[in-house]
């Protein structure tokens, strides 16, 4: 796992003691270099807005590198694939704020040529890491294939090149890859939407327990506040998103940095329960009986 110097030097700080902001001097945050999460943190990075109290450092990863780095408590607040999260719930809770849902789309799974979905049984598949929902959602609906773990903006190209026979499509290459010349084998996220009639709650924001409750409360309201910023003037949040991932930026945000992120809704937390017990089912993650949502 590649994490920046920040990252580590963040996690070494200790708590005086777990109770207020004021205790706190730094505040270590991890997110991914998609544009959706980029312009969720634009204003809180920027100093638009300001959680009192805290010396707050950024750092961005992709969400496989993400994943590992909660499992070892390297941020205070960090974004995590849904699929990853009953592996870290004794130590993080959820925010309702800064979450990852789609209605009708996620992670997609494509080739070089027109296939069938059944036809991958067998099957070489890359994965952007096996700690992702897009892998989780591939494990569900293409039983049988054989699964391989490269990084997510190498994958096209391994399929164009004929190194795997299909690949998982998340970040912003779940946009880009039609540029590629790549088939949709199946949209994931929609096939989970038809088959559960539920959103697909793709990804989370987490804070870690150690911070208190009242301290995770002020984090989530700042979370919410960065994207309502950000939502209210995109001429700066969005233009500065552009700055990564694939040149999707405003269709991506579109996508995933909308209202269900201000607020995670009731039918996206009741799929994320049902996600929660499939992937148990799959043995990829701890069963869980319950789990919390922060909010102000």
């Amino acid at each position: 796992m590649s994490l920046s110097n920040s990252a580590f030097s963040t996690a070494a700080h200790s708590y005086a003691s777990s109770g207020s902001v004021t205790e706190r001097k730094t505040l270590s945050v991890g997110y991914t270099p998609d544009s959706d999460d980029v312009m969720n943190f634009f204003a809180w990075e920027h100093g638009q807005v300001v959680l009192p109290g805290w010396s707050t450092n950024f750092d961005r990863q992709c969400i496989h590198t993400l994943n590992l780095a909660a499992s070892a408590g390297l941020y205070d607040v960090v974004s995590i694939s849904s699929a990853y999260y009953p592996r870290v719930a004794e130590d993080y809770w959820i925010l309702s704020s800064g979450n990852s849902v789609g209605r009708g789309y996620g992670p997609v799974l494509v080739a070089r040529e027109p296939v069938e979905i059944e036809s991958l049984r067998g099957k070489r598949i890359a994965v952007g890491g096996m700690t992702t929902t897009g892998c989780a959602l591939a494990r569900m609906y293409c039983p049988g294939a054989s699964f391989l773990e490269m990084r997510y903006d190498e994958i096209a190209d391994a399929c164009l090149a004929g190194e795997v026979d299909a690949g998982v499509m998340i970040h912003e290459e779940l946009l880009h890859y039609v540029q590629m010349g790549l088939h949709r084998v199946c949209d994931l996220g929609a096939e989970w939407c038809r088959q559960t009639r539920l959103p697909l709650t793709v990804g989370l924001n987490i804070v870690h327990r150690r911070v208190g409750r009242a301290a995770a409360s002020e984090i989530n309201a700042i979370c919410r506040r960065s994207l309502q910023w950000g939502m209210d003037h995109p001429a700066q949040a969005v233009a500065y998103a552009r700055n990564f991932g694939r040149g999707c930026a405003n269709r991506f945000v579109e996508m995933f940095s909308n209202h269900d992120t201000l607020s995670l809704p009731a039918d996206a937390i009741e799929a994320l329960r049902v996600m929660f017990d499939r992937v148990a089912s799959l043995h990829l993650a701890p069963r869980i009986e319950s789990f919390e949502v922060i909010r102000e």
